[in-house]
């Protein structure tokens, strides 16, 4: 299933990181230098043929080179920005791998197409501009938005015309964002480099749609985008005009969505490391699957619930400094008159030592500092007796029975709305196998 129709709150623009002096091309005419756009294709392209192709291109003639690259090390395009991690703020996460945002996901082997034109094709250049570049029209920026690369955009139209010409192949025309990371090369008249560059998130939801991917794997994605669009659908037209109308929608989505793909569909991949081979003293040991940590399990939970609320104007920040230390997660909503309404979620593992404490002592503070009167309490239990077996002293249940009564507890005495929501996360055996 795709992701259509699911909205993240967070985004990054296109970005371009170059080697070289760019007035090493500004300077003569274009016939004095020779461009290389490097790109890694698609899976649907792993077909083409292996070799050099030469394409009539505006009157010109455009070569093309189809080579397999089989690691990261052979690919020219992940090799360009290996070392790059890309983060934004909002995304949930510290930083993320550069071989999220390529289009093959570092997985090889995998099909580069090198398009070589005899000429320099870049359309940014301005020798009378002290760097080389023209100058960028921000108030143009302001309202048009980041514009396509058109180097990129030559490159797509040499590459569809190859396609073109391998009949009886049926290869489906590229698009722009298609591609979406791409090198750029600059050579002089002894085929030496004198301007490199790597382009990434090049393409509209460049991002955000590698976030979606990099949190969701298409293997794991289960029923999540049907069921955050059933949500969705569900509160579309009811108001939120109270801290209690915020906490009851918060509380739905983490329900409906969270809790049902974890615990009816058994999506509970994302939360377990898996199993590993370790050299011990000469010896191969095999490390069971173990719970991943709750730093690890937030930016998934992040990510999902920004999907979920994003689109009813609901603001999802994690890890929010209240001063007094960390709140997981705090929810913002601005009413019809204009109140600013706020919910905060305290999360925890079932096996934490500090679980009561968490409940009745941290998320009551974090509320008082954040001025609000409603909060949620989140666990994520593991343990199933074989493959985890803590907390030792507690049954899921018994956990979630425990949990309830002390929020009430709690709620009544300090004048709050607390709810608590466990999300069984444990290996359990199939149905076909019982």
């Amino acid at each position: 299933m795709d992701n259509s129709g699911i909205n993240l709150s967070m985004d990054m623009s296109a970005l371009a990181i170059g080697n070289g002096a760019v007035k090493s091309i500004s300077k003569g005419d274009s016939s004095d230098y020779s461009t290389e756009i490097g790109i890694i294709l698609p899976d649907l392209y792993s077909d083409l043929p292996i070799g050099s192709h030469q394409i009539d291109h505006n009157g010109k003639t455009v070569t093309v080179i189809i080579k397999e690259v089989t690691s990261k090390a052979t690919d020219p395009v992940f090799s360009a920005a290996a070392n790059l991690s890309i983060g934004a703020s909002g995304s949930g996460f510290d930083t993320i791998p550069f071989e999220a945002f390529t289009v093959n996901k570092g997985k090889y082997p995998a099909t580069l197409a090198t398009i070589k034109f005899d000429e320099r094709i870049a359309d940014w250049i301005d020798d009378s501009e002290p760097s080389g570049k023209k100058r960028i029209d921000y108030e143009r920026l302001q309202i048009t938005g980041s514009p396509n690369n058109e180097e990129k955009i030559e490159a797509i139209l040499v590459l569809n015309k190859l396609f073109s010409t391998l009949a009886p192949k049926n290869f489906k025309n590229l698009t722009y964002d298609d591609i979406t990371v791409f090198t750029e090369v600059y050579k002089g008249r002894y085929n030496n480099i004198l301007f490199h560059q790597v382009h990434a998130l090049s393409g509209i939801d460049a991002y955000k749609t590698a976030i979606y991917d990099y949190v969701l794997p298409e293997s794991e994605r289960s029923e999540i985008p049907e069921a955050i669009n059933n949500f969705y659908h569900s509160y579309l037209d009811r108001a939120i005009e109270t801290e209690d109308d915020l906490k009851e929608v918060v509380q739905n989505a983490i329900t409906s969505v969270l809790k049902f793909n974890i615990e009816k569909r058994r999506w509970i991949e994302p939360f377990w490391d898996g199993e590993k081979k370790i050299s011990h003293s000469g010896n191969n040991i095999i490390v069971p699957r173990t719970p991943k940590g709750e730093v690890k399990i937030q930016p998934t939970l992040h990510v999902i619930l920004d999907m979920a609320l994003t689109p009813l104007g609901i603001q999802v920040i994690r890890e929010s400094d209240e001063g007094i230390g960390s709140l997981d997660f705090r929810f913002l909503f601005t009413n019809s008159k204009r109140m600013p309404l706020t919910v905060g979620i305290e999360f925890k593992v079932a096996h934490h030592q500090q679980v009561k404490k968490g409940l009745t002592k941290q998320l009551p503070a974090y509320l008082d500092s954040i001025r609000s009167k409603s909060g949620l309490f989140v666990i994520m239990w593991f343990k199933d007796g074989k493959f985890f077996k803590k907390p030792s002293s507690r049954e899921c249940g018994d956990m979630e029975s425990w949990l309830q009564k002390e929020a009430e507890l709690i709620s009544a005495e300090k004048n709050m709305n607390i709810s608590s929501i466990i999300l069984d996360a444990s290996i359990q055996v199939s149905a076909s196998n019982l």
